[in-house]
């Protein structure tokens, strides 16, 4: 086995100064010491330029004073504040590494019983924690990598927003109209939208005649109409059981958020554009859309939070960021039988690859017998549920779409008979 705790520590070079960098949103906490946990110096200064120069100044100083060859920065990585500083770091070859905010509270805690907690002790903790190698290996994304993370990013809030309202806008529904989710189980489809902007109240679609009343949703709307459900959803609104008090107050809400739900998803449309534009702007991205079920949407945000596939030597490394990897646990000679996702890499990634392997494994030939494979094989051989089909299929994707970038090949569907095998 290899021992990552060596590997990182050979990144330490001998003779370097630790700065350790507690972050925050208006001033930052800075500790200068040896390798040797020795105390030089400790300051804040301000999250701005002027304050970047001058702690640069002011270690470099230290660095003079004590005859070091260089200096090394760890940033503790709560919140998004240590962004800014990495990138300022990154752009003069100053070498940093991020130190996790569990892995700093785990120490803190464990080096001080009475639980002292300031912020030039936590900048301490994460310069002792740059010494002893107990960091994470750092790739700040550039170009094409940093417009697909922030896109991703972006679009996660959206798709996040846009359920919320719609769950709003449903129990809106329940008091309002309960029959109109019978007819329209997606309340933001284009029919249904075309409905709540004319009229959600039933009291009003009843006054109206069938005719009239399609013709008035007609008169609002683009594209395919759904009329069938339209004359049920009149047929329904004759004996609606709808709350009749505050009718006017609770249409205008329905009003207001299905404005607000238009506008989520024309913003969705506009990022979800841009990504493909992005996509196709990388280099991996031909060979990773070659997979049939695997569209742009799950390939920019492998992409975005993992960055180019040229800082990774192998697949096992992409799984781990994902936090897909199985971890065991035991104790006193007892295993558990089953072995859980680590959960302990970027849930972005995890989230993506979870949606992305649902299609996958509905319409690639492949995967689909691989997963029946799995779902039946003996008892004695530990038969996969299906939530565990889909960790599994996780990282089978991650490991498919790692050998395709580096061999340079795109997917081909294996014969039927091996398929069947």
């Amino acid at each position: 086995m290899k021992n990552s705790i060596a590997r990182k520590l050979r990144q330490v070079p001998e003779g370097y100064g630790m700065v350790g960098v507690d972050p925050h949103k208006r001033r930052h906490a800075a500790v200068v010491m040896t390798q040797d946990f020795v105390v030089r110096s400790k300051f804040k200064f301000d999250n701005s330029r002027e304050g970047f120069e001058g702690m640069l100044q002011r270690v470099k100083a230290e660095m003079a004073r004590a005859g070091w060859r260089g200096l090394m920065f760890g940033l503790e990585t709560g919140g998004h504040y240590w962004r800014n500083l990495a990138y300022f770091l990154d752009a003069r070859g100053i070498p940093f590494r991020l130190i996790s905010q569990f892995t700093l509270k785990r120490r803190r805690e464990g080096k001080d019983l009475n639980r002292r907690k300031n912020d030039f002790h936590d900048a301490e903790v994460a310069a002792q924690l740059l010494s002893t190698g107990e960091f994470t290996d750092t790739r700040l994304p550039y170009d094409v990598y940093a417009e697909l993370r922030a896109a991703y990013s972006a679009y996660r809030r959206l798709v996040k927003e846009s359920g919320r309202l719609i769950n709003l806008l449903k129990g809106l529904l329940d008091s309002l109209f309960p029959e109109f989710t019978q007819v329209f189980k997606d309340p933001a489809g284009k029919t249904a939208m075309s409905v709540f902007s004319c009229c959600p109240v039933p009291g009003v679609i009843a006054q109206m005649g069938e005719d009239d009343f399609i013709r008035t949703i007609r008169a609002n709307h683009q594209g395919r109409l759904m009329r069938e459900r339209l004359r049920h959803l009149h047929r329904l609104a004759q004996a609606s059981i709808g709350i009749k008090e505050g009718t006017e107050a609770v249409s205008l809400e329905v009003s207001l958020v299905v404005e607000r739900l238009s506008l989520t998803q024309r913003q969705i449309e506009r990022l979800i554009k841009l990504m493909t534009r992005l996509v196709d702007a990388t280099e991996e991205g031909p060979h990773l859309l070659s997979i049939p079920g695997v569209g742009y949407i799950t390939v920019a945000g492998m992409l975005g939070e993992l960055g180019s596939f040229k800082n990774y030597q192998n697949a096992k490394q992409l799984i781990k960021m994902a936090g897909s990897n199985p971890t065991e646990a035991e104790s006193g000679g007892k295993r558990s039988k089953r072995t859980p996702m680590s959960k302990k890499g970027r849930p972005g990634l995890r989230y993506c690859g979870w949606i992305g392997v649902i299609p996958l494994l509905r319409h690639n030939m492949e995967f689909r017998a691989w997963a029946r494979r799995l779902k039946e094989r003996p008892v004695h051989a530990h038969p996969l549920k299906p939530r565990e089909i889909i960790g599994a299929a996780v990282n089978k994707l991650l490991r498919l779409s790692f050998a395709l970038v580096k061999k340079k090949a795109f997917y081909q569907m294996p014969k039927l008979a091996e398929v069947a095998g």
